[in-house]
C-alpha cells in the first residue's frame, strides 16, 4: 500500500512540472500540444488548419488521471497515465492514453496517445 501511493505522489510530481503534453491521434492525423505554462491546447494536423483554444485548466481528478478542461467546462481531453496510450497505428506505447472529446476526431473514436516532457513512448513488441 505505501509503495504505491509513494507512486502515485511521484507520478503526480513529475505531471505538476510538464511543460508540454504532446498527443497523436490517427484517422484524422492530428497532433495536439498542452501548455502548461500557457494554459493552451494546439490542434494540428495535414488536413486541419492549426489552431489554439487558450484558458485550458490541466485538472487532476485522481491519481493517474487527467482532465484538460476549456474555460466554459467543456472536458476537452482525457488523460489516463496507464502505459497503454497508443495512436492506433504504431507499435509505439505512449504513457498517456487520451479521449479527445471535441468533434474534430471522428474516427478512432477519439482514442491517442501522449507523451510529457519527463515522460517518453516506447517501442512495443511487434
Amino acid at each position: 500500500m505505501k509503495k504505491t501511493i509513494l507512486a502515485t505522489i511521484l507520478l503526480l510530481a513529475s505531471m505538476s512540472q510538464a511543460d508540454m503534453i504532446k498527443c497523436s491521434f490517427t484517422e484524422p492525423f492530428i497532433m495536439t500540444t498542452y501548455s502548461t505554462s500557457k494554459s493552451e491546447l494546439t490542434y494540428e494536423g495535414a488536413d486541419l488548419k492549426k489552431f489554439s483554444v487558450k484558458n485550458v485548466s490541466f485538472q487532476i481528478k485522481s491519481a493517474g488521471v487527467f482532465e484538460l478542461v476549456s474555460k466554459d467546462g467543456k472536458v476537452l481531453q482525457s488523460l489516463t497515465l496507464n502505459n497503454k496510450g497508443s495512436n492506433g497505428m504504431s507499435d509505439t506505447i505512449y504513457p498517456f492514453e487520451v479521449k479527445d472529446n471535441t468533434s474534430i476526431m471522428t474516427a478512432n473514436g477519439g482514442f491517442g496517445g501522449c507523451i510529457s516532457n519527463h515522460l517518453q513512448s516506447k517501442e512495443g513488441n511487434p
